[in-house]
């Protein structure tokens, strides 16, 4: 039987979002920010992660770090794998200069997610100040 030749575009529109201040630095997720949920039936997709800092606030050096969960315990870290990172400097936050965007897109134009799979986001280091991570993608 050959695979499926035409397109596939989401049903509907999805955006997931998590603020970030607290460390993750194994594969444990137990206190990692959930920013995205596949649909439980038929799946999703998510084409990118957007790391922004909350205004008002200064953060320290750390690294940005994306996992996908199965669905199942996120204590077992066999249920998790990494799928992006990057470093991130220290940023002071001002009310008169803007701060970068840090954009993932991911690979081939989105991840498509098995149902129920599960997107979340960490930072390696304790921050005083909080990441605000938005995922945007859709359900099929």
């Amino acid at each position: 039987m050959p695979g499926n030749s035409t397109p596939i575009f989401g049903r509907i529109g999805k955006i997931g979002i998590a603020q970030l201040a607290s460390a993750v630095t194994g594969a444990d997720l137990t206190n990692a920010g959930l920013i995205f949920t596949a649909d439980a039936t038929n799946g999703s997709i998510v084409n990118e992660v957007r790391v922004k800092y909350l205004p008002g606030t200064s953060t320290v050096a750390t690294v940005f770090r994306v996992w996908l969960n199965n669905g199942s315990a996120l204590a077992t870290t066999t249920n998790n794998t990494l799928v992006s990172e990057f470093s991130i400097p220290i940023i002071t936050t001002t009310q008169v200069a803007a701060t970068p965007d840090y954009l993932i897109p991911l690979s081939r134009g989105g991840i498509v997610l098995p149902p129920s799979w599960r997107v979340y986001a960490t930072i390696g280091t304790y921050s005083t100040g909080t990441f605000l991570v938005s995922a945007y993608g859709g359900d099929y």
